[in-house]
């Protein structure tokens, strides 16, 4: 991880924030699914992993958390000069021990099958040795389906899409401070619901889980594609209840729908600079990047206490650890939008406390618990607001 990135978390975690950074380079040894509670329970789902040789247990705080280990770290073998180029997502699965498909191919040298491949970041960031089922020519025709098999890694998790019961939607792989947040938005039957950043669906579906359909929602990404993908989500895990999906961007919410004031609770899950994520694997993060980021969040805030009603509430959420991102836009909502910060009858699970300039948050980070880098904040819209 570059000194750029490292100069990013230097604000909120000061001395402390070497062993923060090396942290975030490695996976959690927890991998979280949430638990489909509409088809199973998970006393039966840890049963069905179980049965399936995954070693699976359920959360000590989270009823529909289930939670799988990650083995390793393992050395990494790979005796070859052929190599194959992968995007970011897709390298922090290679990393645990995933197959490749191929929309996660960026680019690679000329291989045959049954070829070792060693598959790299975009930056040469080793990640996994492979060996190839198809050819690179074969490659260049291919949208979909498998391209390569792993054989090393330097850490192992369970291929959790590949089980049955993955296909059966009896579950869906989500991190733990994922699933805390919609705990914490508190879903209810009746509820006007607006999830403003939505695909690929996890926080919605769980909406669904929690209220059995009864909530109202309106499901909001950017563009078709991804609204697509939200609902192919949700059809999978028969959670495609009560839930009204737009390809629209939410920041002009109050200006093209009816919304002004009318909104029980809005979760915003906005774009952000994503340095939380493990394994953390990129160095192209800047300052400017995050002050572009904390601005362009802040616009989904101003959207936020406009459509919320007056005692209604807003739930905001990052997969970063930035100051910027994080509590100073709650600031902002305090000082610049008449919101009021909300602190919590109990901290969720496994965070920290935060408090800033008299607003509180909740961390999430691998120095407590190995978990990921998160942030979730509350926000109320007073009641005397007109």
């Amino acid at each position: 991880m570059s000194w750029r990135v490292r100069s990013l978390l230097v604000k909120p975690y000061g001395s402390i924030v070497d062993v923060l950074v090396e942290k975030l380079k490695t996976p959690p040894m927890r991998m979280y699914l949430r638990v489909n509670t509409v088809k199973t329970t998970p006393h039966r789902l840890v049963e069905l992993l179980r049965e399936r040789g995954v070693e699976a247990y359920m959360d000590e705080y989270i009823e529909e958390a289930v939670y799988t280990v990650v083995q390793g770290p393992f050395p990494l073998e790979c005796n070859t000069d052929k190599y194959i180029v992968v995007d970011d997502k897709t390298a922090s699965s290679l990393i645990l021990g995933a197959n490749l498909y191929r929309p996660g191919v960026v680019k690679s040298s000329v291989f045959s099958e049954g070829d070792k491949l060693l598959a790299v970041t975009r930056q040469g960031t080793p990640l996994a040795c492979l060996e190839a089922v198809t050819s690179s020519k074969s490659l260049h025709k291919m949208r979909q389906g498998l391209v390569a098999r792993s054989t090393s890694s330097p850490f192992k998790a369970p291929r959790i899409s590949e089980l049955d019961i993955y296909k059966q939607g009896l579950l869906y792989p989500q991190g733990y401070p994922s699933i805390v947040t919609t705990r914490v938005l508190d879903p209810r039957p009746g509820e006007l619901i607006v999830d403003m950043n939505a695909s690929p669906g996890g926080k919605t579906s769980h909406i669904v889980q929690l209220t059995k359909g009864g909530a109202r929602i309106i499901a909001i990404d950017r563009s078709p594609g991804k609204i697509a993908e939200l609902k192919n989500n949700l059809s999978h895990l028969d959670l495609d209840l009560n839930v009204i999906a737009i390809p629209h961007d939410s920041r002009y919410l109050h200006y093209d729908f009816s919304l002004l004031g009318k909104v029980d609770k809005v979760l915003i899950d906005p774009p952000c600079s994503n340095l939380g994520v493990r394994p953390r694997l990129l160095e192209n993060r800047s300052y400017k990047d995050v002050e572009n980021l904390s601005s362009y969040q802040r616009q989904f805030l101003k959207t936020a206490a406009l459509i919320v009603k007056p005692g209604g509430y807003i739930v905001y959420s990052t997969c970063t650890l930035t100051l910027e991102e994080n509590e100073e836009n709650i600031l902002y909502a305090v000082e610049e939008l008449g919101l009021e910060c909300v602190e919590l009858p109990e901290n969720p699970p496994y965070t920290d406390k935060t408090t800033y300039k008299g607003v509180i948050g909740y961390r999430y980070t691998p120095l407590n618990m190995d978990m990921p880098g998160h942030f979730i904040a509350v926000l109320k819209r007073p009641s005397s607001s007109s």
